[in-house]
């Protein structure tokens, strides 16, 4: 356990102050000023905001940075796990008495870390930038929930666990992309359009929910909208798709050669 916690140490380091962490921020903001001006100068029909206040702001702004954060999740997973197969990291790592157990749960805990500062990051943002071109407001305005203050900022920051989660699975999807083969640019760019073309299974009602596509759109929104069984199986199916690529993962890596 000490080493696995030596390793995560490192990754979250990496991860802060990396220049990929700094240029993920940058998109985001940009995004969400850009999303700020056009609500000031057309209304809600000009952006995904319903409502012009900070406390609305961060869980308005989920949904509609799927792609870039799927994207993110994509690189940082190739990041951690191709490129360190295809420079000779990992056969660095494994030579200090690091069993490739260790150093996968290692990798499987960065990434769920990642996914919760990705959507911490954003929340913070959504906030900030909130904060400056509309002020606090009166009411937290999503679907069909009003609340505000402190209640508000619990709304977010559930909905942004919710959403973590959901990116996390996905992560672990990456992951098993990326134990197949050391080609971070091919990966990544294969991620980005399974992310693209995957909206579409939303035409499908009949499997949709069980796409992990449907579920990065709206699980953060339907544990407000859907009831109870419906959130429970989505849930689950999150969990599955995180079970299943774990195994495989870890399997791939035990298994394969390294090519270092």
């Amino acid at each position: 356990m000490r080493r696995i916690g030596v390793l995560v140490q490192f990754e979250i380091k990496k991860m802060l102050f990396s220049q990929s962490t700094a240029i993920y921020t940058g998109i985001y903001l940009i995004n969400f000023i850009i999303s700020a001006i056009f609500f000031n100068i057309m209304g809600s029909d000009g952006t995904v905001l319903t409502a012009g206040n900070a406390q609305s702001f961060p869980i308005q702004h989920l949904q509609a940075s799927f792609l870039f954060t799927g994207i993110f999740v994509a690189i940082y997973v190739g990041q951690i796990i191709s490129q360190e197969r295809a420079q000779g990291t990992l056969k660095l790592i494994l030579t200090r008495a690091t069993s490739r157990l260790e150093y996968f749960i290692s990798k499987v805990v960065s990434i769920l870390l990642f996914s919760v500062f990705v959507t911490l990051m954003m929340i913070a943002l959504g906030y900030g930038v909130g904060m400056l071109f509309f002020g606090w407001g009166d009411t937290l305005s999503f679907f069909s929930v009003t609340t505000s203050g402190l209640p508000g900022v619990g709304l977010t920051l559930l909905s942004g666990l919710a959403f973590a989660f959901s990116y996390f699975a996905f992560g672990m999807i990456a992951m098993v992309v990326s134990m197949l083969s050391s080609q971070f640019l091919i990966n990544t760019t294969m991620i980005g359009i399974a992310l693209m073309m995957g909206q579409y299974f939303e035409l499908l009602p009949s499997i949709k929910q069980y796409t992990i596509f449907h579920q990065m759109l709206f699980f953060h929104i339907n544990i407000f909208e859907q009831p109870f069984d419906y959130n429970l199986l989505s849930f689950f199916i999150l969990l599955a798709y995180c079970a299943i690529c774990v195994l495989l993962g870890y399997q791939l890596l035990r298994k394969k050669d390294l090519y270092v």
